[in-house]
Order: C-alpha cells, then sequence, then structure tokens
C-alpha cells in the first residue's frame, strides 16, 4: 500500500504550482527583427489602388504579459531606406525627398505602453514626433498593433494624389 504523499510535499507542490503561475503572468520581452516580425504599411494612390510596402531591417522589443493583455511595451526603429515594395521605381519615389525623404530621415522610430485594446505612444517620422495610438489585435500565435496615419501631421506632404493623404502602418509579430 503506497504511503499519502506528506503535508511538506503537498505544500510544496501547491508552492511550486503557484510560481509556476506567477512565472507565467510575468512579463516577457521579444525581439522585433525581420527573421520573425514585420512592420509594414499600405497607401492608396488615387484614393484607391493600394500601394504596399514592407521594411526590411529594423530591430525592438515588444514586452507582453501573456496574461495580462493589458500589459505592454513597444519599442522599434526602423531603417526607412531598407523598404521593399513590388516596383522599384516606386521605392525611389517614396524614399526621395518628396515622400519619406530617407536620405535627410533614415529612422523612424514608434514607442508606446498599452492602454487596454490600444498602444498609446509616439511617432517619429520624417524628423517629426507626434502622438500615435496603435491599435492592438492579438491571439495565440501574433500580436499585431496598427494606426492609420495622416502624412501631412508629420510633414510628409508630397504626391498626394500618389500616396495619398493617409497611410495605414502595422508592426506584427509571431508569438513563442
Amino acid at each position: 500500500m503506497a504511503a499519502a504523499p506528506s503535508r511538506a510535499v503537498i505544500v510544496a507542490l501547491l508552492v511550486g504550482a503557484g510560481t509556476l503561475s506567477a512565472l507565467a503572468a510575468q512579463p516577457t520581452t521579444l525581439a522585433l527583427q525581420p527573421n520573425g516580425s514585420t512592420v509594414a504599411f499600405r497607401a492608396y494612390a488615387m484614393g484607391f489602388i493600394p500601394l504596399d510596402g514592407t521594411f526590411q531591417r529594423f530591430q525592438g522589443t515588444l514586452t507582453i504579459a501573456p496574461t495580462q493583455p493589458q500589459v505592454c511595451h513597444i519599442d522599434v526603429q526602423v531603417e526607412v531606406a531598407s523598404l521593399a515594395m513590388d516596383d522599384p521605381g516606386r521605392v525611389a519615389e517614396v524614399l526621395s525627398p518628396s515622400l519619406l525623404d530617407a536620405a535627410h530621415y533614415p529612422v523612424l522610430a514608434y514607442h508606446g505602453d498599452c492602454a487596454g485594446e490600444t498602444v498609446v505612444g509616439a511617432l517619429t517620422m520624417h524628423g517629426e514626433t507626434h502622438p500615435l495610438t496603435l491599435r492592438v489585435q492579438r491571439n495565440d500565435k501574433l500580436y499585431s498593433a496598427s494606426a492609420q496615419v495622416t502624412r501631412a501631421s508629420w510633414g510628409v506632404t508630397g504626391r498626394p494624389l500618389t500616396a495619398g493623404a493617409t497611410v495605414r502602418i502595422r508592426f506584427t509579430t509571431r508569438l513563442p
């Protein structure tokens, strides 16, 4: 007949389970890098033709608490000249002085903290920093934060028909 577990063993198991539960709730910091994340945008030429682009070089972190979706921090820096699009001519146009002006403003950056289902922070683009709130979508495999940006608010006013007045930006990363 097997002996009943001692009170000390039961307490140790319960404390261990509580510790594991607490560890699972601890914030986790994920690297935002091109091999598991994307930084992308979509604009509409003439208001209806989608123009999609992704940035190939960026780095940053996403800190999240798995059991507390309201706890997060995003910090990402993007190399503007790393833009990739289907049309190389379009890339040159977007990186030119009339739009992103990558030669003078080589980095765009976002820093923000969660507030419910949003991330409240600031976007630095084209040499200007302004508040920007991202909408968060999250499931077991992906974390995505996006917002619509009015280009003129950041001083990007050139080529309004080609690039549209607004651009949707999105940060996406795979979750472990």
